[in-house]
């Protein structure tokens, strides 16, 4: 199946293309004890200025599910694409529980020197090779599906407020998904460190289509409704 894979991916991108600007809006689900419940709502936005990028996502619990539980988190990533990889340069996470702020940093990333800066004060030294963080990595990975149509995994250096760690992905097969009644080819990648599953759209540069993220007990999973690129 792998094969199968690897193959229709290198028929489709021959070439290197570009980070594309998009916004795609979700909704959240939670698989809990009465089903699988929307408890919310994302929205990731991509904006591009010539190769130096600025990707967000704003997340965030809705309706009843706000009254149980008022959760939202911002997250921010720069960086710019040069010679077909993905270079971040900083971070930035906003997460608050009940409109109390329980996390809050940033962190700046010098490639060049091998080396991260939290807003905290850590300094973390980083092996020689791209840094990414945890939602550049979402791009970086989408940038090296088109690029590289032939690997199988791809593995990151993803640094966060408690410091860097190696991260793998690998491609695990096809799955047609149906988006308001379109269907949509996506790519199955599997991330074990993090028992997440991503299914990335293939005519859309490989955009996370459904994000399915186990959080202890709990399976969330952030689905695609529309679309804008």
């Amino acid at each position: 199946m792998k094969k199968i894979v690897l193959l229709f991916l290198s028929l489709i991108f021959t070439n290197s293309l570009a980070l594309s600007p998009y916004i795609g809006n979700y909704q959240l689900y939670a698989d809990t004890k009465m089903g699988n419940l929307q408890i919310g709502s994302a929205v990731l936005t991509l904006e591009m200025n010539d190769s130096e990028f600025t990707f967000t996502t704003e997340a965030k619990t809705e309706s009843l599910w706000k009254a149980l539980y008022d959760y939202s988190r911002s997250e921010k990533s720069t960086g710019n694409e040069t010679d077909g990889q993905v270079i971040n340069n900083y971070f930035s996470v906003i997460e608050k529980i009940k409109g109390e702020v329980k996390r809050d940093y940033e962190i700046t990333i010098v490639t060049d020197k091998n080396y991260a800066l939290s807003s905290t004060g850590e300094e973390f030294e980083i092996k020689p090779g791209l840094l990414v963080d945890p939602l550049s990595v979402y791009l970086a990975l989408s940038n090296d599906m088109l690029n590289k149509p032939n690997q199988s995994e791809f593995t990151y250096q993803v640094v966060n407020q408690d410091g860097v760690k190696y991260l793998k992905f690998r491609v695990i097969g096809q799955e047609n998904i149906s988006i308001n009644g379109s269907k949509i080819d996506t790519i199955r990648v599997s991330c074990e460190e993090l028992e997440l599953t991503l299914n990335l759209s293939v005519k859309d540069n490989f955009q996370p289509v459904k994000i399915h993220k186990i959080n202890g007990k709990t399976e969330f999973t952030m689905l695609l409704i529309e679309f804008r690129s």
